[in-house]
């Protein structure tokens, strides 16, 4: 292996967990740090007034040397070991407890009230972040049990820090488990999101794809499509359906290119019209969509573009472009025979507007909600879903024997 990717593994060795739990870990060692150098600075300055200096400096020493071991081990042994995270966090609470028995050499006087609040509560804590409500309050009784025995009687003196001790670990234990189980909560949910969003992903390119060659089939040959077409298109289709359940890609780059009419199939035209670059013009990816053929039954299909182009990020054109495509497919499935279609290309500045208008048989009232509920795909999908995602809106108007109107509006994202 080589001498970098070794180094590399080495220090992984001693990453903390992610999420909320490495950030209760950090934010521990960040409390042994301050409540150390306090400990320090208050105690230590006096340290050579002592009977015993040498042993203050152990004592200070030990201090340092296990806020060190503890910041580095525990995190690391939480994200991987259990059994060592438990015995790390017993250790760091017979330490703290420990370190406030012996308080006395460094000052018989003023340590008792500056150690027992603050650096040895890290054990309490540890105790906590490991165990929970339970661990915390056991690490709390621990410690109160050695404050009550470095002061050698139970008063006001050490009640105190005793009461602190257990209260303090049994509240950051019950936090820091709430927390924990709300990040486990927003896991679960965002999963669930992308769950159904990789199912929506899928039913449009099925949609896009495969029911939309069984629609052409099930259309033209009644009007005597040649039998090798449909074999051809099926066979087409079959090895779209398997790339998509093989290898899952980003949406825009899903769109097989879709039979729309007689003559035309994915053996004609594979994808969308390529969008290489970041900003692309979508005025013209509209008017090559129009020249693409798309049924005996729509007479023309019309584009109306402003003057300038009209630029888009790639991928957002490209959905724009396959919910329009969707669009213009209903037209063809549903205008009627002899129906004509408009595209319009607006551009606001802040955002963009496709409105897609034929002169059919219209749409009665409900009848969009009601093809959802049957399982068609077309607008509730393909159109709907796209633009949703790019946080734009769909607006479909339309009534029986005037046409039907879809405006597609998409705002531009900044930065």
């Amino acid at each position: 292996m080589p001498q970098g990717q070794d180094r590399l593994r080495g220090s992984g060795r001693l990453r903390g967990p992610d999420g909320v739990r490495g950030a209760l870990w950090r934010s521990l060692a960040v409390f042994r740090l301050v409540t150390g150098l306090y400990a320090i600075v208050t105690v230590g300055r006096d340290l050579g007034q002592t009977a015993h200096p040498a042993r203050g400096l152990v004592w200070f020493g030990a201090l340092v040397v296990w806020s060190v071991v503890m910041s580095l081990l525990a995190p690391a042994a939480d994200s991987r070991q259990s059994r060592l995270r438990a015995g790390l966090v017993v250790a760091d609470v017979m330490v703290c407890a420990l370190v406030l028995l012996t308080s006395g050499v460094v000052s018989s006087a003023g340590s008792a009230d500056v150690l027992p609040a603050l650096w040895t509560a890290s054990g309490v804590f540890s105790a906590a972040l490991a165990g929970g409500t339970a661990g915390g309050a056991a690490g709390g009784v621990t410690l109160a049990v050695a404050s009550f025995v470095t002061h050698g009687s139970v008063d006001d003196s050490s009640v105190r820090p005793a009461v602190l001790f257990v209260l303090s670990g049994a509240i950051v234990g019950y936090l820091s488990s709430t927390a924990l189980r709300a990040e486990s909560a927003l896991a679960r949910v965002l999963a669930e999101q992308a769950g159904n969003a990789e199912r929506e992903r899928l039913a449009r390119s099925v949609h896009d794809s495969v029911l939309q060659v069984l629609s052409l089939i099930a259309r033209e040959a009644q009007r005597g499509m040649p039998a090798d077409e449909v074999a051809r298109l099926a066979a087409d289709q079959e090895s779209a359906l398997r790339d998509l359940l093989r290898t899952p890609r980003p949406a825009h780059m899903l769109e097989a290119g879709r039979p729309v009419g007689r003559g035309t199939g994915p053996g004609r035209r594979r994808g969308p019209p390529r969008l290489p670059r970041p900003g692309v013009d979508l005025g013209l990816l509209l008017a090559e969509l129009a020249r693409t053929p798309r049924s005996t039954t729509v007479s023309a299909v019309r584009v109306s573009t402003p003057g300038v182009p009209v630029l888009l990020p790639a991928a957002h054109a490209g959905e724009v472009v396959a919910a329009v495509r969707a669009a213009l497919d209903n037209v063809a499935a549903h205008a009627g025979p002899g129906a004509s279609a408009w595209l319009l290309l607006e551009d606001d500045g802040d955002s963009v507007t496709v409105t897609v208008r034929d002169d059919g048989t219209g749409i009665a009232p409900g009848r969009i909600e009601q093809a959802a509920s049957e399982g068609r795909l077309g607008l509730a999908v393909s159109v709907y879903g796209r633009i949703r995602d790019l946080g734009g809106d769909v607006v479909v108007t339309g009534l029986p024997g005037q046409g039907t109107e879809v405006e597609l509006r998409v705002r531009r994202r900044q930065g």
